[in-house]
């Protein structure tokens, strides 16, 4: 105690204020990427959130020479095995298409309406679907095809034409009781099917029939095996930078706005990275601002370190005074570290906890081990970096 009053009149309390800010921010800085990435890291793995894990859906773009049927938009064997290929690929298939005609008019009252128009159907594998509805089957010799309609067509038809048409705006449940009447025509056949909307897709934009019905249909009214010009994938990683640069050196174009939130999610990332890395560099510039402040403290107490040399007092207890003002500054930065993440954290949970899912019990409370051995490391260093200044003047 004597020698801490003896040794702390020449203390600089704004060199000490200036360090306490800055390790203060750098701290904060570091320990908030690190919670914030804890607390959006599903995001990072795909499996909820508005990056939630989700189906992409690829196409060839459409050109002059592919108008002119110079090139086609099909997929070949080779190209397909070459995307299934890739590390991001976790599985995919290609959309059956219909290479018949067909013709839907709705029914009421057991009489066909005027209301008609030409359609056309796509059909995936069923596990591809986001839906299952119960009335999702078909088998060769069943007069009814279930369908599953996009909801965005639904919102077309509510908001856009029912208006301009004088039409009532209906609701999924009002749309899935309308009966139609299937007309399919091809190969000088023809056939009419009773039909009804059983569900309405988020994922996949066409009107979908199941595979079986298809894979019959086209062998009867139209051609039994061409190749697909649609392919639907599950991505491993939504944000795997290879995804996007394997499909600009195709040329294919992503229908599915997920592989924008693949690369936010990209962006998110490396922006957390740059954010970490410049508290890392406020942290060490903190640092050298504490090293030099002790330096010219131990400077300005020159002659008082001296004259405790002479009379017995060992560096190590000399040094004491000194290194228990670092512990005390740097315990309390580091409480106060710790309280500003927690606050911050509870502000933006309250904003995004909605479209991010976060959960607001998962602290990460590897903060205490990373800010504990930061807060230990910058200790570590100030008190040799102390001790040596110290010896320096005792010789």
């Amino acid at each position: 105690m004597l020698l801490w009053h003896l040794l702390r009149k020449n203390i600089a309390v704004g060199q000490l204020v200036g360090y306490i800010l800055a390790t203060l921010l750098g701290l904060t800085i570091v320990l908030m990427s690190i919670q914030f990435f804890t607390d959006i890291r599903p995001v990072f793995s795909e499996k909820k959130g508005v990056f939630a894990r989700d189906y992409l859906v690829i196409s060839k773009k459409v050109s002059v020479f592919k108008t002119l049927k110079i090139t086609n938009t099909s997929f070949s064997e080779d190209e397909m095995k070459e995307i299934a290929d890739q590390s991001f690929v976790k599985r995919m298939a290609g959309f059956t298409t219909a290479t018949f005609r067909v013709y839907a008019s709705m029914a009421m009252g057991g009489k066909v309406a005027n209301l008609g128009t030409s359609l056309f159907f796509e059909s995936v594998p069923n596990e591809f679907l986001d839906i299952k509805p119960g009335d999702w089957k078909w088998s060769e010799g069943s007069n009814f095809i279930p369908i599953i309609l996009p909801r965005s067509y639904l919102t077309l038809y509510n908001f856009g034409f029912a208006p301009s048409q004088g039409l009532p705006q209906l609701s999924s449940s009002m749309f899935s009781k309308l009966d139609l009447t299937i007309e399919l025509s091809g190969n000088a056949k023809d056939a009419l099917f009773h039909s009804r909307i059983v569900g309405f897709t988020d994922r996949i934009n066409s009107i979908l029939v199941p595979q079986s019905f298809m894979e019959w249909a086209n062998v009867q009214f139209g051609t039994a095996s061409t190749p697909p010009s649609r392919l639907i994938l599950e991505p491993y990683n939504l944000t795997d930078p290879h995804m996007g640069d394997f499909f600009a050196l195709h040329d294919y174009e992503v229908a599915n706005d997920k592989a924008a939130a693949g690369e936010a999610s990209s962006f998110l990332r490396t922006l957390l990275f740059v954010v970490l890395t410049v508290g890392v560099i406020i942290t060490l510039l903190a640092l050298g601002l504490m090293l030099l402040s002790i330096n010219l403290l131990i400077q300005k107490n020159h002659e008082k370190i001296e004259n405790l040399s002479l009379a017995g007092y060992p560096s190590p207890v000399i040094a004491r005074p000194y290194q228990g003002l670092v512990i005390i500054i740097n315990g309390i930065i580091f409480v106060l570290s710790l309280l500003i993440v927690s606050y911050l954290r509870d502000y933006y949970i309250a904003i995004f906890s909605s479209s991010l899912h976060i959960d607001d019990s998962a602290w990460a409370w590897n903060n205490l081990l990373w800010g504990g051995g930061i807060i230990f490391g910058l200790t570590i260093v100030n008190s040799i970096w102390i001790y040596f200044k110290i010896r320096e003047i005792r010789r």
